[in-house]
């Protein structure tokens, strides 16, 4: 009997070893996998990526001169025209409910054209103008654009001016 009982004994012991080793392998396996995922997710969270910064846009209307544009000015510059201040040239404008803002680059930018099309708020009291740029052989007049806005929505502001790639585009 005492034979038996030890042999019984020595079986439990044997079993329930047997099963505490294998729980021992699932928690192994287990955290392995854990440690994988943590792995992984810091190597997915490494690669992340900040949103670029977004502006307030000011919305504005492209002018298509059907009779022509006015004539240049003498040098390059920015002009804001409202109802007290423009060319007599743009007398016929609805000078009540909007303004003009007109950008001409500098005559080294020969044979292009530029057009507006970003007037985005930097600051309070800065717009950057984003233009892009058209081949335009044979022009001899220096790259320009007008657009219209909202009357009042440019006043006291200062201006930057860069084309699509982020590069300044001489004013001056």
């Amino acid at each position: 009997m005492k034979r038996f009982l030890t042999l019984i004994l020595v079986l439990t012991v044997s079993l329930l070893s047997g099963c505490g080793s294998k729980e021992n392998e699932n928690n192994a396996e287990t955290s392995q996998v854990k440690e994988e995922q943590k792995s992984e997710e810091t190597a997915s969270t490494a690669d992340a990526v900040e949103p670029n910064q977004a502006h307030k846009e000011i919305e504005f209307k492209s002018i298509n001169w059907i009779m022509g544009a006015p004539d240049p000015e003498p040098t390059a510059g920015i002009w804001v025209y409202n109802k007290d201040k423009h060319p007599s040239s743009l007398d016929n404008q609805d000078w009540d409910h909007e303004d003009m803002l007109y950008v001409q680059a500098s005559k080294k930018y020969k044979h292009q054209q530029i057009t507006i099309k970003k007037l985005q708020v930097i600051e309070n009291d800065v717009i950057k103008i984003i233009v892009s740029w058209e081949k335009d052989i044979g022009r001899e007049l220096p790259p320009r654009d007008y657009v219209t806005v909202e009357t009042g929505a440019l006043d006291g502001k200062k201006f930057i001016v860069e084309d699509m790639d982020g590069q300044k585009v001489d004013i001056k």
